[in-house]
């Protein structure tokens, strides 16, 4: 009768085990699901904050339509995807996250330049900070107390030169006014040094041929106190540099994602 009842309570602490494991994967699954969708969400809002720009600036292109309709499809698809796969007490956050999306399509043609693209960092800096979200609760939930403090190290460096991008696209609008080319080159100067700073968060995605002609481009603008430099080609280095902290910040969420559970699929940024 003893070892009946040893070997029952044996059984019963398994099963215990086995479920607390199935939920615990089953929440970190979840996690992980998100921040997929959510990097998918932050690389379309790129792609169609660069076709609108290209839409705005230079009207008689036509072929940019069914582009951008793909896109603007595949983000209400993948944000009913987010609300779908969330939490339910976390559901109200990703549909206030989708009505922000759903701005990005709606009269973008009446909007000048510097207003797109200040419209379209909003949404995207929404999205990375829904991201940061997920992985601060992850890492909190783990313990890994030297993860979380590298993390927050690299986050908020992140996030500074987010703020810096945004003010040099606010910048440009005014360049051709008095003194408004110097402070375009106040914002290159402080994104350049925001640059040498993630070069030691990822020294590989810093040493890519694109990171390095954003750096020599700033370098150039900052340089060239004369020179004359137009809206379009500060816009488009904007672009880049984006795409740059977009790169150090998917190779930090990696990381993180690696330690915790599983690495994040491959993803192409462009």
């Amino acid at each position: 009768m003893f070892v009946l009842i040893s070997i029952l309570l044996s059984l019963c602490i398994l099963i215990a085990l086995f479920q607390v494991s199935q939920h615990r994967q089953s929440v970190q699954q979840r996690k992980l699901d998100i921040l997929i969708l959510l990097r998918q969400i932050l690389l379309l809002c790129r792609q169609h904050r660069s076709l609108t720009h290209q839409s705005i600036t230079l009207p008689t292109l036509d072929n940019q339509h069914h582009a951008l309709k793909d896109i603007e499809h595949q983000l209400v698809q993948i944000s009913n995807q987010l609300i779908a796969v969330a939490h339910f007490d976390n559901k109200p956050v990703y549909r206030i996250f989708q009505q922000s999306l759903n701005k990005l399509r709606h009269d973008w043609q009446e909007r000048s330049p510097a207003r797109n693209q200040i419209i379209h960092g909003k949404a995207i800096r929404h999205c990375m900070f829904l991201m940061d979200d997920i992985v601060i609760a992850w890492l909190a939930e783990s313990g890994r107390d030297e993860l979380t403090e590298e993390y927050h190290m690299n986050w908020q460096i992140i996030l500074d030169g987010m703020e810096i991008l945004t003010q040099l696209r606010i910048a440009i609008e005014n360049i051709h006014q008095p003194k408004g080319l110097q402070c375009v080159q106040g914002y290159c100067e402080k994104m350049k040094r925001k640059l040498n700073q993630l070069s030691l968060i990822c020294p590989i995605s810093l040493a890519s041929p694109h990171s390095t002609q954003c750096v020599n481009e700033l370098i150039q603008i900052i340089e060239n106190k004369h020179k004359k430099i137009k809206s379009e080609h500060l816009y488009q280095l904007t672009t880049d540099l984006s795409l740059v902290l977009s790169q150090v910040y998917d190779q930090v969420l990696s990381d993180i994602t690696q330690h915790l559970y599983l690495p994040l699929p491959e993803l192409r940024l462009n």
